[in-house]
Order: structure tokens, then C-alpha cells, then sequence
């Protein structure tokens, strides 16, 4: 048996000879937007609304990692990738008519960017927030394609993030931090367990003595497509991008694929995939890239099953074409969780049949995934067997299907 130094000198050995960088690029579909917040405000309504990509679990406050696991798949185009991702809401000011309407969100994109062999999975259930407002986020919005408004009123009290003209696409782009404290999957603000690097905000710089685990770098990108300028604002009501990230990988199996891949990547690539180590609904072959049109027309394809109805299930509050955005955390009514009827679960993919799904992290505090057989058992939110796609009684909350 190698002792603890032995080992971490063989390791150090075989990466002599890998690349610099490694990175994977996922797609997703937007699944829906509710003013929900599971990891700040998991037992009622959040302050703003969000917008949210990932695996279809049961989308609710009180929706955890075991929810994330279980659900029956989700809105990207892996199969493993069963994580949440979230941001506020996008609305365009209608000055005219004095609304805002939501912008819709043509698709998104996950990349991790890591040195291979030396990046550390995210442990089950870890989470994070990343603002916009810290430098080493690197937000910004990319106009590609810029056009003259046409609205009826193009002025902007802000352009400091959304431009005033109008843009074939518009691209929002936010980098979450890499190092961890190591111990904590979390922290009541979510960013105290992590931090950004010491030096300019990169995969493969140096982490604190504060937090000195290496993480993957997660860049997470919304588009909008014929984005018509004018005034666009957040649904909390400012110019700032921010985002949160509710892992829901298997521990372990991430971390064969952080051990495992290795392309040629100094930063997030759009033509790198590591298709031998993940499973991918429609074929990717690295060095390959797909034009937007094409992304947007594959995942469609791939995702043929309705969203889930969220205002059914979270609040029948207006959040889209209204006069003011509805906020205040733990304000408004949240439909009662025994309001919500119970349906068949869609039996779950052969993604946790891997080895991976056998095991759980130290960290995690969640369920072992005990074998394949566990696959089609129900999923579950706070112990209780909820379904993938929820549906509000009429009997019990009349006036609803009407919505």
C-alpha cells in the first residue's frame, strides 16, 4: 500500500506530461423562472425571480442535492451534469406601455476549465454565488452583430451592462471562484467557504492559504438572440450579473473526469467536450465546433418533455409583461407543498449506474446511491416523494389551470 507521500509523488510524476489546461463546454435550455432561491431562502420565496438551467428536479425552495440526483433528467445535452444553475431574471422595459416583459434566453453554457489531475471536485451539494461586481469575475455582456435600436423608446437609465443598441445576440458571461476552504460546502452568504485565486482570476493560479483547495473554473453564459436594445435590467432591479451554482455531480465521478481528460485549453474552449469521459445526447467531437443556430436547434431535439409549470407549483404571483417586479424575501404566497399532487416519477438514465454513483463524498451529509436499482426510486424533497414535473390540484388551489 502507497503511503500519503508516496502516492502524492507518483501523482506529481505523471502530470509531468500533461497539458496546461483542460476544459468541457455543456449546453443547456433555460427550465423555467420563479422567485425561488433554494440555497439562501430554502423555506419560502426568494427576493427576486430567477431563471433557472439544469436538471428538472422539482423546482421548489426546498429543493436539494438529492432532488438535483433524482430528477428524471435535465435541460443541458449530458446526461451526468445534473446540477442547478441560476441567475436574475432578464426583463426588457417596455417605457411605452410601462411593463417589463422577460427577455427570453435563447440557451446557456456551462464551461470547466482545469489543469488535469489537479483540479478537486466539487463535493455533493457544494454551492456557490458568484457576483459580477468582483473583478475577478470577468463579467460582462458581448454584443455580437450591433444594429441601431428600433424601439419605440431606446433610452437607458444604465448601459453600463445591457447595451443600448440592439445585437444579432447578446452573450452574458460571469466567472464563479476556483479555490475552496476545503471543509464547508457552503456558507450563509455562499462565497466565505470560497475565494478567487491571488493572482488575475485564472484555472490555474494560486489559491489563498485561506482556501487552498483547487476547484474547477465554472464560466456560465446566457444568450439572448435579437436582443432590440433599449433598456434591459435584472429582476432585482440593477445591472449586475450575478449567478449561483448548486452542484449536482456525483462527487466521484466528476473526479474521473478531472483525472481523466485532457485537450488543449488555456481557457474556456467552445470545440472541447471530453466526450470519452462524459456522456453527450447527441455526438460531440472535440476540435469541432457547432454554430448557435445549430445548438439551440439540437437541444430541442433532445428535449421533447414540457417544463415544468412554475407558477403552479411555486406561486401563482405575475412575474412576466408586469409594472413592477415582485420582491422581498420570505413576502408573497408560496403554494403549500401538500397543495402539490404526487404522479408517477420517470424511472431515472444510466448515468448514476456508473461506479461513481456507488459512493458519496465526505462532505456531502446527502444519501448513498447504493446501486442501479435505487435509479427508479422516487424523488424526493425533504424526505417527502415529490415529482419531476409537479402539478397543482385545481381542487386544491382553485383558480390555477386557468393561469
Amino acid at each position: 500500500m502507497l503511503t500519503r507521500a508516496a502516492a502524492t509523488s507518483f501523482r506529481a510524476a505523471a502530470l509531468i506530461a500533461v497539458v496546461d489546461g483542460t476544459s468541457i463546454k455543456m449546453d443547456f435550455l433555460p427550465i423555467g423562472s420563479a422567485r425561488i432561491d433554494p440555497l439562501l431562502n430554502p423555506t419560502c420565496l426568494s427576493d427576486h425571480v430567477h431563471t433557472f438551467y439544469g436538471a428538472k428536479a422539482s423546482l421548489r425552495p426546498e429543493t436539494t442535492y438529492e432532488d438535483m440526483r433524482n430528477a428524471s433528467e435535465n435541460s443541458g445535452n449530458t446526461e451526468e451534469n445534473m446540477s442547478l444553475y441560476w441567475h436574475p431574471t432578464v426583463y426588457m422595459h417596455d417605457k411605452v406601455r410601462g411593463v417589463y416583459k422577460m427577455a427570453d434566453i435563447w440557451f446557456a453554457s456551462s464551461y470547466y476549465v482545469w489543469q488535469t489531475g489537479q483540479a478537486t471536485a466539487f463535493p455533493n451539494g457544494f454551492n456557490m454565488i458568484a457576483y459580477g461586481s468582483h473583478p475577478k469575475a470577468r463579467s460582462e455582456a458581448i454584443c455580437d452583430g450591433p444594429s441601431p435600436c428600433e424601439r419605440d423608446d431606446c433610452s437607458s437609465a444604465d448601459d453600463s451592462f445591457f447595451p443600448s443598441t440592439a445585437c444579432a445576440e447578446l452573450e452574458a458571461k460571469l466567472v464563479f471562484p476556483t479555490c475552496w476552504d476545503g471543509v464547508n460546502i457552503r456558507s450563509d452568504n455562499m462565497m466565505d467557504h470560497v475565494s478567487y485565486d491571488v493572482e488575475e482570476g485564472r484555472f490555474d493560479a494560486d489559491c489563498p492559504a485561506s482556501h487552498p483547495v483547487k476547484l474547477p473554473e465554472v464560466h456560465f453564459y446566457f444568450r439572448i438572440k435579437d436582443y432590440q436594445g433599449g433598456e434591459y435590467v435584472f429582476s432585482d432591479g440593477s445591472s449586475t450579473y450575478h449567478s449561483d451554482y448548486f452542484s449536482g455531480w456525483d462527487a466521484v465521478q466528476l473526479q474521473r473526469i478531472l483525472d481523466g481528460c485532457s485537450n488543449p485549453s488555456d481557457a474556456a474552449m467552445p470545440d472541447q467536450f471530453c466526450e470519452t469521459h462524459l456522456t453527450f445526447r447527441q455526438p460531440k467531437v472535440s476540435g469541432v465546433s457547432t454554430e448557435d443556430d445549430d445548438i439551440r436547434s439540437k437541444l430541442e431535439e433532445i428535449h421533447t418533455v414540457p417544463n415544468p409549470d412554475l407558477r403552479a407549483i411555486v406561486s401563482a404571483e405575475a412575474i412576466d409583461t408586469i409594472a413592477a417586479f415582485p420582491r422581498g424575501a420570505c413576502t408573497g404566497s408560496l403554494i403549500p407543498l401538500d397543495h402539490v399532487a404526487t404522479p408517477l416519477a420517470t424511472p431515472l438514465t444510466g448515468r448514476q449506474q456508473a461506479d461513481g454513483g456507488n459512493a458519496s463524498s465526505a462532505h456531502s451529509g446527502g444519501r448513498q446511491h447504493a446501486d442501479s436499482d435505487t435509479a427508479s426510486s422516487a424523488p424526493r424533497l425533504h424526505g417527502v416523494p415529490v415529482p419531476t414535473l409537479l402539478v397543482v390540484s385545481a381542487a386544491l388551489a382553485p383558480g390555477l389551470s386557468s393561469l
